[in-house]
């Protein structure tokens, strides 16, 4: 700290005064270059040492008693190694930055800068306090910086300190796996995944084509930080593919086996009543560790489960209705006789692609009707928590974001009947994505789909609340057993008055031969009969 006008007796400790201009000058600086520089940016731990001492001796020699502060020092020591990293991996201190410095302390300021951006990374840094350091003691004010909101860490079953330990193990996974599935290895695998052989790949192409990055990203000048940055924010799972199904393919293919038995290994591994899915009770030890997660993030409403209703869905299409009359007028509601519509055109069949079918057809049709099937493993149910405000529970919902809407299916054909549906055309009351595609593309690999919301469409069976374990958030993921136990135990809550957002379901990895999905479309009065065959 600075102020040169202070006398003090040599034994005092000098501090700068509440109305000295230039320090205070200094700490409303880095203050505000503080919250500018981490604004939406992750910090990292260096392995900068000797901060402190280095300040004071930059400082001109008639100020260091003056600056001798055990608060600044403390601040400097715990705070001071801190960088964030740009897109090329450089590190940025967010403190010692010399726009912010004063006339006293430039030098002491440049040289922690330069001692702090050549240090090397070592950790994910997250912190929960809202204040950094000591602003004020006795009367005098002292390095520290207020933290904004958006930069705090929010704990859940992990305190911040757990959390960057966490981190750290995650970076020792990933440069395991890195070393040893090599590129070539890594691109032979999102081959096999993008050829659509595996059941559900698209689930894992996003993550090898992420290992791919990784790899890429090691040979640049900052590797070796772009890898602790891809670490801060990596999906569940990506840092640690030797533990999933990743590394069960990577691990086959190296081994040279024959696609045949590659697929039927992960075929089997991946299916619906296999994935994840605990194959026993949950033990005594795991009920306890799951009642303690619940409680301590207040988890038990968001359990409760309903079918979601038409409203609650984010629709890419609804069936187009006449509009009102204007207000005011008598005639409005008359068509004059040049608008009359030609009902009975009928035009001829065609065979489309979800993908084409969206973007040449859905545009301009006023009415759908689906011709259901005898029976179907296409049948499907949304599915939405009974409490909208409870903590969020499924990945993709966030408390910026609410999201809380899943879906089931039923891995076995089941008949029409059991969803209140009879064979025949059926009007469809909207078209929906899957709901981990609503906002964006980041949830993608659980898989792409749409879904026909089918007028009068109820699953009749209703034995389950339908918390899957692969749909909950990750910190989760160690009481799963006990999650699934909880489901079977419940039932769907099944609001009245409102349609249900039941139907079918299509998705982008189901095999041809399951689609042949037949659609009635009518558009300005002429009726047209398309097959949906794929994706795309």
């Amino acid at each position: 700290m600075s102020n040169t006008d202070l006398k003090a007796s040599p034994s005092s400790q000098q501090k700068a005064a509440p109305d000295d201009p230039e320090y205070h000058g200094f700490l409303g600086r880095l203050q505000a270059g503080f919250e500018e520089h981490v604004a939406h940016q992750q910090l990292f731990t260096t392995d900068a040492t000797g901060l402190w001492e280095a300040y004071l001796a930059s400082l001109p020699e008639e100020t260091r008693q003056a600056n001798t502060c055990g608060h600044c020092r403390t601040f400097v020591e715990r705070f001071g190694h801190l960088v964030t990293l740009d897109d090329t991996g450089r590190p940025r201190s967010p403190f010692w930055r010399e726009h912010l410095a004063s006339a006293e302390n430039s030098a002491a300021v440049q040289r922690l800068r330069g001692m702090v951006e050549k240090a090397h990374v070592n950790g994910v840094f997250l912190s929960s306090v809202p204040v950094w350091g000591t602003p004020m003691s006795g009367g005098w004010k002292h390095l520290a910086v207020r933290v904004p909101k958006d930069s705090l860490f929010q704990p859940r079953l992990l305190n911040a300190r757990q959390k960057m330990a966490e981190h750290l193990e995650h970076h020792r996974c990933l440069n395991v796996a890195l070393d040893e599935f090599k590129p070539s290895l890594l691109e032979q695998a999102r081959v096999v995944l993008q050829a659509d052989a595996l059941t559900r790949s698209e689930k894992f192409i996003g993550g090898v084509e992420w290992l791919i990055a990784r790899q890429r990203e090691r040979k640049q000048p900052h590797g070796g930080n772009l890898l602790w940055k891809a670490v801060a924010s990596a999906p569940a799972g990506f840092c640690t593919p030797r533990s999933s199904m990743v590394g069960t393919l990577l691990e086959d293919l190296a081994a040279g086996l024959p696609f045949e038995t590659v697929k039927k290994k992960f075929d089997d591994k991946m299916h619906p009543l296999q994935y994840q899915r605990p194959q026993a009770a949950p033990a005594a030890g795991n009920i306890k560790q799951a009642e303690e997660a619940i409680a301590r993030l207040g988890l038990a409403p968001a359990l409760e489960r309903r079918f979601a209703t038409l409203a609650e869905v984010q629709l890419t299409w609804s069936p187009r209705t006449d509009k009102p009359p204007k207000a005011g007028s008598v005639f409005g509601h008359l068509q004059p006789k040049e608008a009359g519509r030609v009902t009975d055109l009928q035009l001829p069949d065609k065979t489309l692609t979800w993908i084409k079918f969206r973007d040449t057809v859905l545009p301009s049709a006023e009415k759908l009707e689906l011709l259901v099937p005898t029976s179907s493993s296409a049948f499907s149910a949304l599915v939405t928590a009974v409490h909208p405000d409870a903590p969020p529970l499924i990945q993709w919902d966030a408390l910026e974001q609410r999201n809380p809407v899943t879906w089931y299916f039923y891995v076995n054909p089941t008949p029409a009947s059991s969803w209140g549906l009879s064979p025949g055309y059926v009007e469809v009351l909207g078209l929906t994505m899957k709901p981990n595609t609503w906002f964006g593309d980041r949830f993608a690999h659980h898989g792409l789909g749409v879904f026909f919301i089918l007028k009068g469409a109820r699953d009749s069976r209703n034995d389950s609340a339908m918390l899957f374990p692969e749909f909950l958030r990750s910190d989760l993921h160690g009481v799963r057993a006990t999650i699934e136990a909880f489901s079977r135990s419940r039932k769907l809550g099944v609001p009245e008055g409102e349609p249900l957002a039941n139907g079918l379901m299509l998705t982008a990895s189901a095999s041809t031969s399951s689609w042949n999905t037949v659609v009635r479309v009518t558009t300005q009065g002429a009726v047209a009969t398309y097959t949906l065959d794929r994706w795309d």
